[in-house]
């Protein structure tokens, strides 16, 4: 008990979201989600909610906190994972392009750190724990992205087999000592975005996650990522809304062995990709992916533009 007591007085957190309010500390209050070594969460959310851009700007994060970290997205090919991943790291509403030059300094040097894995197509358990233990023991990752569940089993509603990779999961963060991120998706939610009293926040709530309770229970962490589909709606057709209230709504729903949980509100920045804690969507490029300190973007010809 002694020892562990002076581990955690002696431990500086590292592996966080990329939010100040998930923080330790901030506003004096114990925010203190992190992505600890041997553990296992789940981020879910609804189709088009925004799960994979979130993962990006988390693995930017990440990476700039000394992670090394693997995305293997089933469904995505890794141009467009590192296309999106530029932008997320180098647009602002100033330099909403990316030049080739910026394109190349860029890729230069996620390249020291990040992994992604190529492969558009489902895989099963077997293929899936090689891929993982690869991640790990030939390239050195310590936080690993699976992008997504239902890509990983013949049918996410079956409880024995989703079961069974939830298991095979947390035994894998346990003996490697790393951490692993698996998405899930939320069931339909039908047109609640209708109703009357239709709330982000409620839409947030874990028990939306599809599939089997053993997809939760067997997490160590659980994050959903809701979007407001009301206002969102309203947006669209171009009705009054309120941009106070956010664009989306991040839940902490579960921490094993951290102290908080509850709601972040964000606002997306459609120019960077970013996730913002504030209307005013200010998202600051990860300026140190260029090599050059001093370099900064500038107004690009059409010719020029990649991105």
């Amino acid at each position: 008990m002694k020892a562990f007591i002076n581990a955690q007085r002696q431990h500086k957190t590292l592996f966080t979201l990329p939010f100040k309010q998930t923080s330790k500390g901030y506003e004096g209050k114990e925010y203190d989600f992190e992505f600890r070594p041997g553990e296992l969460t789940v981020l879910g959310g609804s189709n088009g909610s925004g799960k994979s851009m979130l993962i990006g700007q988390i693995a930017l994060h990440l990476i700039n906190r000394g992670a090394r970290p693997y995305i293997a997205s089933f469904e995505m090919s890794p141009v467009r994972t590192l296309v999106r991943l530029c932008r997320q790291a180098m647009c602002t509403r100033i330099h909403s392009s990316v030049s080739a030059d910026v394109a190349k300094r860029f890729l230069a040097n996620v390249s020291e750190n990040l992994v992604i894995f190529s492969q558009e197509q489902a895989t099963n358990i077997h293929q899936l724990m090689e891929f993982l233990q690869s991640a790990v023991s030939d390239y050195g990752c310590n936080i690993l992205f699976i992008d997504s569940l239902m890509m990983c089993v013949s049918n996410d509603m079956d409880k024995i087999e989703t079961d069974a990779l939830m298991q095979e999961l947390v035994q894998f963060c346990r003996e490697k000592n790393v951490h692993v991120v698996l998405v899930a998706h939320f069931r339909k939610l039908g047109g609640s975005a209708d109703k009357p009293k239709y709330s982000v926040y409620d839409e947030a709530d874990k028990d939306n996650i599809k599939g089997a309770s053993g997809i939760t229970n067997l997490a160590f962490n659980v994050i959903t990522l809701a979007k407001n589909r009301k206002k969102a709606k309203d947006k669209a057709a171009m009705n009054e809304f309120d941009d106070s209230q956010p664009d989306h709504v991040l839940n902490i729903c579960k921490q094993r062995n951290g102290s908080y949980e509850g709601y972040v509100n964000l606002w997306f920045d459609s120019i960077s990709l970013n996730f913002c804690t504030s209307w005013e969507r200010d998202a600051s490029p990860y300026q140190h992916y260029l090599k050059e300190p001093d370099f900064h973007p500038t107004s690009i010809s059409e010719e020029e533009k990649e991105f």
